[in-house]
C-alpha cells in the first residue's frame, strides 16, 4: 500500500521585489522635487493627509484624532470611528486611473507623460524555490498594470495623489484622517441612533470609493 504525501501552499500575503530601469531611477529623483513643489505651492494635497509629507507625521495625525474625540465628549456628543485597513494598497494602484487623475491636480504635459512612462512597460514573474528538492519554478513574464514601486522616491507621492480625492467621499460633518494607506474617520452625533446611521452610511460610501479605485478592504482588520 502506497502513501502519497501532498503539500498545499496557501499564499496569503507577499511582498513583490521590483527593479527600476537605470534611466528611470536617475530621472525620478530629479523630477520628484519639482512635482513636490507643485503640490505644495498650489496646495494640491488634502489637509487630511498626514503621510509622506514635510511637517506632517504620525504625531499630528494622533493629535487630530484625539482632539476630535475629546472635543465631541466635552460637547456631550456621541462619538465613533472606523479604521480602514487596505490589502496591498501600494500594489493595487490602477495605472490608467492614476494617469487620469493627474490633470485634475494640474499635472499635465511633459510631467504627466514622464509619470506615465515611469509606470508603463513593467513586467514581473514569480519564482518559487523548493528547498526539499532543490528545484525552482519560474512563471512567464507578465505585464504589470497596477502598483507603484515601493522603496522608490516617486512611489509614495503617486500614492498620495491617487487617494487624494478620498475625503470627498466622506459625508459632511465627518472628519477623515489619512496616513498614506491608513484611513480613519471620526463621527460625532447627538445621540446613538444618529451615530449608528452615520457609521453605516459612511462605511457604505467609502466602500464604494475603494471599489471604484481598485482598492480592497481587509475586513478582518477594519
Amino acid at each position: 500500500m502506497g502513501v502519497c504525501n501532498q503539500v498545499t501552499f496557501l499564499i496569503l500575503n507577499y511582498i513583490t521585489s521590483r527593479l527600476v530601469p537605470l534611466l528611470k531611477a536617475i530621472v525620478a529623483p530629479i523630477q520628484v522635487p519639482n512635482i513636490l513643489d507643485l503640490t505644495v505651492s498650489f496646495n494640491l494635497l488634502t489637509e487630511h493627509q498626514y503621510g509622506f509629507r514635510k511637517s506632517y507625521s504620525t504625531d499630528e495625525a494622533i493629535f487630530k484624532l484625539t482632539y476630535e474625540v475629546l472635543n465631541a465628549l466635552n460637547d456631550k456628543s456621541m462619538v465613533g470611528s472606523i479604521f480602514f485597513d487596505l490589502e496591498k494598497a501600494f500594489d493595487s494602484i490602477n495605472h490608467p486611473l492614476l494617469i487620469k487623475k493627474l490633470p485634475y491636480y494640474g499635472i499635465a504635459g511633459k510631467v504627466e507623460l514622464l509619470i506615465d512612462s515611469y509606470l508603463s512597460n513593467r513586467y514581473q514573474h514569480v519564482l518559487l524555490k523548493d528547498s526539499r528538492t532543490n528545484s525552482t519554478l519560474v512563471s512567464e513574464w507578465t505585464k504589470v498594470y497596477h502598483g507603484v514601486p515601493q522603496g522608490s522616491v516617486l512611489g509614495p507621492l503617486l500614492f498620495l495623489l491617487y487617494v487624494n480625492d478620498l475625503p470627498r467621499a466622506v459625508p459632511s460633518n465627518i472628519t477623515p484622517i489619512l496616513f498614506a494607506d491608513d484611513t480613519s474617520i471620526i463621527i460625532t452625533r447627538p445621540n446613538t441612533s444618529e451615530l449608528q446611521e452615520a457609521v453605516s452610511v459612511s462605511l457604505q460610501q467609502l466602500t464604494k470609493w475603494f471599489q471604484a479605485n481598485s482598492l480592497s478592504l481587509n475586513f478582518s482588520k477594519t
